[in-house]
C-alpha cells in the first residue's frame, strides 16, 4: 500500500494528508527471534526483513531444527562420551577447526594465535536464490537500454564470519591495520567510504561488505606455526562465503575488491593453484562488472556518482592487472594479456589526492607519459606492471623481421626499464617512504631480470648462434650481474627498515620474485666461478627471505627451491 492511499479506516488529518493506521504483529518475526534483534513487528513484513529483501514470517511455530543445532548436539554428545570414557578420548577434528593450542608451537615471529572461533556447519544452500538477470549475458545490449538493474546480494551473514569479525571495535582495529599495513603497496580501497559505512551495523550494511572485512582480517593476519596457511580459519570462511555469495549471483565492486585481497594472501602464502584461479577469477569478474575501460563493455554497477567513486573503480582494476601479472611470473608468462594497458591510457591519480578525497584538481598522467613526470607510488607500480608486459610480449608474442631488429628492441626496453628502476628509489628516498615504493621497485628489478635471463642462456627462445646472438648474450650476462648486485642494496635497504618484527608487516610479497631472481643469479654465479663475493651476496639474499618467510609463505618456499637446487647441484658434482 503506498504511504499516500487512505487505509480503510483511515481518516484525514488536518493539513489534508491521510494518517495511516498500519497494524502490527502481536509478535516478532521468525528471523529476528532466531538472531536475537529487534523486531519492528510492522505488517507484512518488518523492517529488517524488509531491507534485507527476505521473507518475514509472523507464524508462531517454532522452527524446525537446522543443521547448525543438530551439530551442536553432537558435539555436546561427544564430549558427554568423553567424560564418561575418563576424559581419554580426543574426537577428530573439523576440516574447518582451528587446531589446539596446545599442540601448536608458540614463536614471537609468528604473531598472536588465531582468535577463538566456531567451525562453520553446512552452508545453507538450500535457502538460496540467484536472481542476477541472465539478459546481461545473453543479450547486453537489451539488458543496457531496458534498464534492468542486478539486485543486491540478499544472503544472511554466515555465524562463523560475524564471530571471525568480532564487534565493532574489533572490525575498526581490523581496518586500521590494514591501511597501516596492506594498502601502502595496494592502496585500492577509498577509506572514506569504508569508514561511512561503519555508521550501520554490519547485518544491514550487507554481506559484501562483511566479506570484505574478513578478508581484510585475512590479509593482515600472519602463518601461524603448526597450520597450513590453506586451512586458516579465516582464509576458509572466506572461501566458504564467497562460494556462497557466488550462488545468489552478487556483483559487486566490494565482492571484487575482496577476492583481490584472497588472492594476494594465496600469493604470499604460497597456495597454488589456488593463487592462480582467483586471480583469473578476478579478471572474468572485473571485466563482467564492466570496469576495465572498454567502451564495449556492460556496466553493471552503474555511472558513478562521484569522481572518487570513479577513481576508486579504476584502482580495482589496476589491482586486478597486478595481481594476475604477479601471480604467473614463475611459469605461466607467456599467457599473455590481451588486455594489456595501452599509451594514452589513465593511471591513477597521486596517492595523496586519492587519499584526501580531492580527485577533481588532481593531476593525472597516462601510462605513455616520460618517466621523469612526476607520480606517486601506485601509479610507478602500474608503469612497473606494464612495463613487465612489455617485456612478455616482446620475448612471446612480438615477431622481428631479424635478430638485429630482436635485439635492438630487447636494448630500448632494457634501457626504459633500468631508467624506471632509477627513478623509482630516488621517489622513495625524496619522499622518505621505503614501503610504498618497495613492490614498484621490485617489479622493475624483476622486469630486467626477466629481460635478460632469456638472453643469457644459449638454449632461451633462439635458434641463432651467430656473432649478434653472442655478443646479445654477453649483454645479458653482464646486465643480470648489475641488477642482481642493485638488489642486494635493496635487501640492504629491507633489513635497514624492518629492525622489529612487527614492521614486516608493511612488507608486500610482490617483491619475492625479484629476491629470488637474483639468488638464483648469484647461486649460478657461484658454480660458475666458486666466487666469494658472489656467495656472499647469496648468503645475505637467502638471510633475508627468511626472515620474510616469516611473514609470507612464499618467501620461505623459494628458500626452499634455493636449497633444492644447491643439493642437487652438490650431489651431481660428487657423482
Amino acid at each position: 500500500m503506498s504511504m499516500y492511499e487512505s487505509p480503510p479506516d483511515g481518516h484525514v488529518s488536518g493539513n489534508g494528508m491521510h494518517e495511516l493506521e498500519l497494524g502490527k504483529a502481536p509478535q516478532a518475526c521468525m528471523s529476528c527471534r532466531k538472531q536475537k534483534r529487534k523486531c519492528s513487528k510492522t505488517l507484512p513484513a518488518c523492517a529488517l526483513c524488509e531491507r534485507m529483501n527476505r521473507h518475514c514470517d509472523y507464524s508462531n511455530a517454532a522452527p524446525p531444527p537446522s543443521s547448525e543445532d543438530f551439530n551442536a548436539l553432537r558435539q555436546k554428545l561427544m564430549e558427554l562420551e568423553s567424560r564418561l570414557n575418563g576424559g581419554g578420548m580426543n574426537p577428530q577434528m573439523s576440516p574447518y577447526a582451528t587446531p589446539s593450542s596446545t599442540t601448536l608451537a608458540t614463536s614471537d615471529n609468528l604473531g598472536p594465535p588465531v582468535p577463538a572461533f566456531t567451525p562453520p556447519q553446512d552452508a545453507p544452500w538450500q535457502g538460496i536464490q540467484n536472481r542476477f538477470p541472465a539478459i546481461a549475458f545473453l543479450d547486453s545490449d537489451n539488458f543496457k537500454y531496458g534498464g534492468i538493474v542486478v539486485p543486491k546480494p540478499s544472503l544472511e551473514i554466515p555465524v562463523d564470519v560475524l564471530e571471525l569479525l568480532g564487534d565493532a571495535a574489533t572490525i575498526q582495529a581490523t581496518i586500521s591495520e590494514y591501511f597501516a599495513t596492506i594498502h601502502m603497496w595496494m592502496p585500492i580501497f577509498s577509506q572514506k567510504r569504508l569508514t561511512r559505512n561503519m555508521v550501520n551495523p554490519l547485518w544491514e550494511a550487507g554481506p559484501d561488505l562483511a566479506l570484505l572485512f574478513l578478508c581484510m582480517k585475512l590479509i593482515t593476519s600472519r602463518p601461524q606455526d603448526g597450520i597450513e596457511s590453506s586451512q586458516h580459519p579465516i582464509y576458509v570462511s572466506a572461501k566458504r562465503f564467497i562460494a556462497l555469495l557466488e550462488a545468489t549471483g552478487a556483483a559487486t565492486l566490494l565482492m571484487l575488491q575482496a577476492n583481490i585481497l584472497v588472492a594476494w594472501y594465496e600469493y604470499g602464502q604460497a597456495i597454488y593453484p589456488a593463487a592462480y584461479m582467483t586471480a583469473g577469477w578476478c579478471v572474468r569478474y572485473g571485466n563482467m562488472l564492466g570496469i576495465s575501460g572498454s567502451k564495449h563493455a556492460t556496466d553493471l554497477l552503474g555511472r558513478p556518482g562521484t569522481w572518487t567513486e570513479q577513481e576508486e573503480r579504476m584502482r580495482t582494476w589496476w589491482g586486478v592487472l597486478i595481481v594476475n601479472r604477479i601471480v604467473s611470473l614463475g611459469s605461466q608468462s607467456y599467457v599473455l594479456n590481451s588486455q594489456e594497458p595501452k599509451s594514452d591510457d589513465p593511471l591513477p591519480v597521486n596517492d595523496s589526492a586519492w587519499e584526501a578525497g580531492e580527485m577533481t584538481a588532481a593531476r593525472r598522467a597516462a601510462v605513455g607519459s616520460s618517466i621523469s613526470e612526476p607520480v606517486t607510488s601506485f601509479p610507478r607500480l602500474c608503469q612497473a606492471m606494464t612495463m613487465m608486459g612489455k617485456v612478455f610480449s616482446h620475448h612471446y608474442g612480438d615477431e622481428f623481421a631479424s635478430e638485429a631488429d630482436q635485439f635492438k628492441a630487447a636494448s630500448e626496453l632494457y634501457a626504459a626499464a633500468s631508467a624506471l628502476a632509477r627513478k623509482i628509489p630516488e621517489e622513495a628516498d625524496a619522499e622518505q617512504d621505503f614501503f610504498s615504493y618497495a613492490s614498484a621497485t621490485a617489479l622493475t628489478y624483476s622486469t630486467l631480470c626477466n629481460l635478460c635471463e632469456v638472453y643469457s642462456c644459449p638454449k632461451g627462445n633462439r635458434k641463432s648462434t651467430g656473432k649478434e646472438s653472442s655478443e646479445m648474450q654477453i649483454q645479458a650476462i653482464e646486465g643480470l650481474k648489475t641488477v642482481s648486485g642493485t638488489i642486494v642494496n635493496f635487501v640492504d635497504h629491507i633489513n635497514a627498515n624492518t629492525p622489529l618484527s612487527q614492521e614486516l608487516d608493511r612488507i608486500s610479497p610482490i617483491i619475492m620474485d625479484a629476491l629470488y631472481s637474483a639468488a638464483a643469479n648469484y647461486a649460478w654465479m657461484v658454480r660458475e666461478s666458486g666466487d666469494e663475493v658472489y656467495q656472499n651476496a647469496l648468503d645475505a639474499i637467502r638471510l633475508c627471505l627468511r626472515k620474510l618467510g616469516t611473514r609470507w609463505r612464499n618467501a620461505a618456499e623459494y628458500v626452499r627451491i634455493l636449497e633444492a637446487q644447491e643439493f642437487s647441484y652438490a650431489v651431481g658434482s660428487a657423482s
